[in-house]
C-alpha cells in the first residue's frame, strides 16, 4: 500500500471549509495566537495526556505540557539535526533513548507532502486540528473541532506513521484507542472558549500603525528577485517558528520577574538581579522579534509597510540609558548629541525601536573597549540624519571572515556566538521603515529618515 501523503491530510482537513481568506501576515498572527490559546487558555484540558502530530515544524513548545503528551513531527530533512535535541542524533542512540530525551519523535517530510503547517491534537477532553494554506496570493487559517474530521485525520496519520516506523505507528494507534472519541459537549465547550480567547489575544496584539504607506520601494535580498523557492520558504518558516519559540518562554520569565519585583520583602541585591533578568529578556525578545519581522519581510520584499508620524528625537532620548547599558558590556561609553526642535519623521516606531537597538549594539562590537560611541541626530534638508561614530584612533572593524552567513537573514559570529541580522537584511529593513543607511567602514554609520 502506498504511503499516504500529508497533502491528502490537508485535503481532508480543508474539505467543506468555507472560511475567508486574509493576508499572509494576518493568517500567521492567527496561527501563533491559536498556539498560545491551546497551550495557555486550554492547558487544563491537556493535563490528562494525549497525542499531537504536526508539520513542518514543532507547533507546541510549552515544556510542562510536552511532558504529558506524546508527539510526532514531520520536519524537512535539511533541518532534522537542528530540530533534534543535540547531542543525540539519528544513529547515536536507540529509539528508546531518543524518545526519553526528545519531547517529540522526529520524522522526515517527503517531496509530495508540501509545507503547509498543521497540528492535530487529541486528548480525552480536547480534540482539534489547525492548519494554514495559501490561496493564490492570500492565506486561510483553519480550526476544526468536529470529531469526525479529527478522527479521520488521526487515522490517516496512523497509516502514514505505521509505514514509516511500525513501532511508533502501533503506539499511536494504541493511544488513540485508549483515548476514545470525544463528547460533543466537550467539543462545543472547547470551541466556544477557544474562539473567545483567540479574539482576546488578537485584540491585545500591538496593531500596525496605518497612517501612510511607505514611499520607499524595498531593495530586496540578493537572489530574491524571483518567486521563493521551496527551500527558501521552508528556511523562513523555520526561522519564524524558532523566533516565536524563543520569545514565548522569555516573555513568561519577564512577567514572573516583574511580579517578584512587586514584593516588598526582597533585598536590594535581589531586586537588582531581577531588574537585570527583565532587561536581558526584553533585549532578547526584541532581538528575535526583529528576526521574525525580517523573515516576514523577505517573503514579500516589495511589500509596502504602513508608516506614521514618529518622534525620532524622543525615541533616541528614551533609549539612551538602555543603549548605554548594552554598550557597557563591551567596555564602551555613549555620548548623545541631539539638535533642538527636530521635526517628526515617517516610520514605524514599534519596529524602529528594536531595530536601532540592534544597530547600536552591532556597531559597538566593532569598537575597542574604552571607546566613546557618538550618536548624533541632526536635520539634513528634508530628512533627519542619525549618525553613529566611533573615535577613529580606537576603532576596529570586525574581520569579515569572522561572520558566517546563515542564509539571507542572519550572520553568526563563531568567536562570540552571537547572531546578527545580515547587512542586506538591515538595509532592507531600514528601507521598509522609510529610511536609508550608508556605511563608511567600521568608524561611521549614517541613517536618513524622511520628515513627516
Amino acid at each position: 500500500m502506498a504511503q499516504p501523503s500529508l497533502g491528502v491530510l490537508h485535503q481532508l482537513l480543508w474539505r467543506d471549509w468555507s472560511g475567508e481568506t486574509t493576508t499572509e501576515e494576518s493568517a500567521r498572527r492567527q496561527w501563533w495566537a491559536a498556539l498560545q490559546v491551546i497551550q495557555e487558555d486550554l492547558s487544563a484540558q491537556l493535563e490528562d495526556g494525549g497525542v499531537w502530530l504536526a508539520a513542518p515544524l514543532p507547533a507546541l513548545y510549552e515544556p510542562k505540557l510536552l511532558q504529558g503528551l506524546q508527539g510526532w513531527v514531520w520536519v524537512p530533512e535539511r533541518f532534522s539535526p537542528w530540530t533534534l535535541n543535540l547531542p543525540l542524533l539519528p544513529g547515536q542512540a536507540t529509539d528508546q533513548a531518543t524518545d526519553a530525551v526528545n519531547p517529540w519523535f522526529p520524522l522526515t517530510l517527503q517531496p509530495d507532502d508540501g509545507h503547509d503547517p498543521f497540528l492535530v491534537l487529541v486528548t480525552p477532553r480536547l480534540q482539534l486540528a489547525i492548519s494554514l494554506r495559501k490561496v493564490a496570493h492570500r492565506c486561510q487559517f483553519l480550526v476544526r473541532f468536529d470529531g469526525a474530521a479529527v478522527s479521520q485525520a488521526s487515522e490517516l496519520l496512523v497509516q502514514r506513521l505505521s509505514q514509516e516506523d511500525p513501532r511508533h505507528g502501533m503506539e499511536l494507534h494504541g493511544v488513540l484507542e485508549r483515548l476514545g472519541p470525544g463528547t460533543p459537549t466537550d467539543s462545543l465547550r472547547s470551541e466556544r472558549r477557544f474562539w473567545s480567547a483567540l479574539a482576546c489575544r488578537l485584540a491585545a496584539m500591538p496593531p500596525s500603525l496605518t497612517v501612510m504607506t511607505s514611499p520607499v520601494t524595498s531593495e530586496g535580498f540578493p537572489g530574491q528577485d524571483g518567486p521563493e523557492t521551496g527551500g527558501t520558504s521552508t528556511e523562513l518558516e523555520f526561522l519564524e517558528a524558532l523566533s516565536h519559540g524563543i520569545r514565548t518562554p522569555l516573555a513568561t520569565i519577564r512577567i514572573l520577574s516583574r511580579i517578584l519585583r512587586r514584593r516588598t520583602d526582597l533585598g536590594e541585591d535581589v531586586q537588582c538581579q531581577l531588574a537585570q533578568i527583565d532587561a536581558e529578556c526584553t533585549a532578547q525578545i526584541d532581538r528575535f522579534g526583529l528576526i521574525f519581522h525580517t523573515a516576514e519581510l523577505q517573503r514579500q520584499p516589495k511589500a509596502q509597510r504602513l508608516l506614521s508620524r514618529t518622534d525620532l528625537a524622543g525615541l533616541v532620548e528614551q533609549q539612551h540609558k538602555r543603549w548605554q547599558q548594552q554598550l557597557e558590556h563591551h567596555g564602551l561609553q555613549l555620548q548623545l548629541e541631539l539638535e533642538l526642535n527636530l521635526p517628526d519623521i515617517l516610520s514605524d516606531p514599534l519596529l524602529l525601536e528594536p531595530m536601532l537597538a540592534g544597530v547600536v549594539e552591532r556597531f559597538g562590537q566593532g569598537l575597542r573597549p574604552g571607546t566613546t560611541l557618538h550618536v548624533l541626530l541632526t536635520r539634513a534638508g528634508g530628512k533627519l540624519r542619525l549618525q553613529l561614530r566611533g573615535d577613529s584612533q580606537h576603532s576596529q572593524g570586525e574581520p569579515e571572515e569572522s561572520h558566517l552567513d546563515l542564509g539571507a537573514v542572519l550572520t553568526w559570529n563563531p568567536e562570540t556566538g552571537r547572531l546578527h541580522l545580515s547587512r542586506s537584511a538591515i538595509r532592507q529593513l531600514f528601507s521598509s521603515l522609510g529610511g536609508r543607511m550608508a556605511e563608511r567602514g567600521p568608524q561611521q554609520l549614517t541613517m536618513f529618515f524622511p520628515l513627516a
